[in-house]
Order: C-alpha cells, then sequence, then structure tokens
C-alpha cells in the first residue's frame, strides 16, 4: 500500500472521530503531505501535536467535499478506470469509452480516466477526425488543469498529457505547437516515458524539416531505450533525408531487430532497402524489398517496394 493511500486512510479514521462524515468527502492528494503527518503523529498525539492534527483533517475534509465527491464514488470511479482499461486491452473501445465515462460521473476530477479516455479518443481519430480531434484535446487539456491544481495526484500525469498533445498536433499539422508541448513533456523529471516523448519531439521535426533536431532528438530517445523501434525507425528517416546513407543503414537495421516483434516493420525493410539501393548494396536491398512485399504487398510501403523489385532486377 502506498504511503498516499495509507495516510489517506488514516486521515479518514481520524475524521470519523473528530465528527466528520467520512462518506460526503473524497481522497484530497494535495494534502498528501499533511494527511503524512498525521500518519506520524497518530501514534503519539500529545497537547502539542493535537491542534496540527485537526488543522490537517479539517484542510483534507473541506477540500475533499468542495468538490462534492464521496469517498465511495471515489473509489467507483477508480474502479470503473480500471474496468476500462483491461476493456482497452481486449480490444473493446465502445466498452472501454462507456466505462470510462462511467469513471468521470462519479468523479469528474479523475486524471487517469481523462488520459485514457483522450488516448482512445486520439487512437480512433480516424473515424470522425475533427469530433475525435476535438475531444481528445479537451480531455489532454483537463489532465493538465488537474495537475496543475490542487486536486493534482502523487504520480505526474502531466507528461503523459502533454507526449499525446504532440501527437494529436502532428496529426493535425501543427507541428510548431506539437514541439512546445513535447519539449515540455522532455522536461519533465517525472517524466516515466521520457523515451517516446524524444521519439515524438523528433518526429515532430522530421515534419518541419529540422534534421539537425530531429536527429538529436531521436537518438536520446534510442538511448533511453534501446528497443525502440519506432525511434530507431525514425532517427533512420532523418539520415535518409541528410543522405547519410550509412547511418540510415545502421538505424533501420536496429529498427528491424531491436526487439523480435519488430520484424514485421514493413515500413523499416522499404527504407533499409532504399539506404542500400544509395550504398550500392543491390543484393541486399532485393532481399529487403522481397521481404517488405512478403508482410503486405498492397499497402503502400508494399506496393513501392513492388516497383523497385519490377524496374530494377
Amino acid at each position: 500500500m502506498s504511503v498516499n493511500r495509507q495516510s489517506y486512510l488514516f486521515a479518514r479514521e481520524k475524521a470519523g472521530d473528530l465528527g466528520i462524515d467520512q462518506r460526503s468527502c473524497t481522497r484530497v492528494n494535495h494534502a498528501a503531505v499533511c494527511a503524512y503527518r498525521l500518519r506520524l503523529f497518530g501514534r503519539s498525539i500529545t497537547w502539542q501535536t493535537w491542534p496540527v492534527l485537526v488543522a490537517c483533517v479539517l484542510q483534507m475534509m473541506i477540500a475533499a467535499c468542495r468538490v462534492g465527491v464521496s469517498a465511495d464514488d471515489a473509489d467507483r470511479s477508480v474502479k470503473q478506470y480500471e474496468l476500462a482499461v483491461g476493456l482497452q486491452q481486449e480490444g473493446n473501445a465502445p466498452g472501454a469509452f462507456k466505462t470510462l465515462y462511467k469513471a468521470l460521473e462519479y468523479n469528474p476530477n479523475n486524471p487517469k480516466a481523462h488520459l485514457l479516455l483522450a488516448n482512445l479518443f486520439l487512437l480512433t481519430r480516424d473515424d470522425n477526425p475533427p469530433r475525435n480531434d476535438r475531444e481528445a484535446e479537451e480531455h489532454f487539456r483537463k489532465v493538465l488543469e488537474i495537475q496543475a491544481g490542487e486536486y493534482a495526484t502523487e504520480e505526474s500525469l502531466g507528461s503523459e498529457a502533454r507526449n499525446g498533445l504532440g501527437v494529436l498536433y502532428i496529426h493535425q499539422g501543427r507541428h510548431s505547437e506539437a514541439v512546445k508541448e513535447l519539449l515540455a513533456a522532455v522536461s519533465d523529471l517525472f517524466n516515466r516515458d521520457a523515451h517516446m516523448a524524444w521519439g515524438n519531439l523528433g518526429w515532430a521535426y522530421l515534419e518541419l524539416h529540422n534534421y539537425p533536431k530531429a536527429i538529436d532528438a531521436l537518438v536520446r530517445s534510442v538511448r533511453l531505450r534501446r528497443d525502440f523501434c519506432v525511434g530507431h525507425f525514425r532517427l533512420g528517416r532523418a539520415y535518409l533525408a541528410t543522405r547519410d546513407y550509412a547511418k540510415a543503414e545502421q538505424a533501420l537495421t536496429s529498427a528491424i531487430e531491436a526487439d523480435p516483434r519488430c520484424d514485421a516493420f514493413q515500413d523499416a525493410w522499404y527504407l533499409r532497402g532504399e539506404a542500400r539501393m544509395n550504398l550500392g548494396n543491390r543484393e541486399d536491398a532485393r532481399g529487403d524489398f522481397e521481404r517488405c512485399v512478403e508482410l503486405q504487398a498492397k499497402s503502400e510501403a508494399g506496393k513501392a517496394c513492388s516497383r523497385y523489385l519490377a524496374a530494377t532486377y
């Protein structure tokens, strides 16, 4: 059990002793430090520590009641969110959407529910780009609002929201805005997935044709996570754009070999074939194009590889 959870339970118990209705209030993480003090004082309450205990408990409960979410509803919101995670992992997007909206009915300030909802809208943006983009941005912004306020959770979700906004803006062609959000994400010391943010920052710079900055960001990305296939792939793209074909071949080889699952990365086979053609390695390039076609002949990359094979061999 985390310190924050233990502190919260301790504070609720003491609130009951003071005659405050525990059921009408929810967990308030912004007062975690205060609650931690309660936990320490709880074993040895004296006339000196009792005023601190009373003040801290009241601070937590008053702030919690301000948003009108009961402890039971807060717990229900968490359970609905956890259910949505499972549904999303099973590929049941409609069920996940429905459950997340239920989670937010119970607790409108559940940042994890907002974050997952935003990501689901982003993942399904092709279904209805105007609506899904609008909803994704709204929920990413809500996470940032919650994390910047008094109801912030103990873990930083802000960097994940900024990373999501960056990806959304890249899809929308708002590349300069994407760079701004992603720079904030990579600067967050609490970012647990910094390799993703650096990789997406490199992607944004690629779209802006700023290849030196793209290469710098993508090198940082793959140093943080050696098996990040997409990072290696984008780095290969950047080297191809600067006509550094040897480094492009090396990066694209890593994109294919960094993880066993990357062997099916069709675009990486295609671009490595291009790099090898430019290096004069025709037979190796041929093998890449054949593998590319084998993976999926009717995709855009598959058709491009077929054209190379037909024109060259």
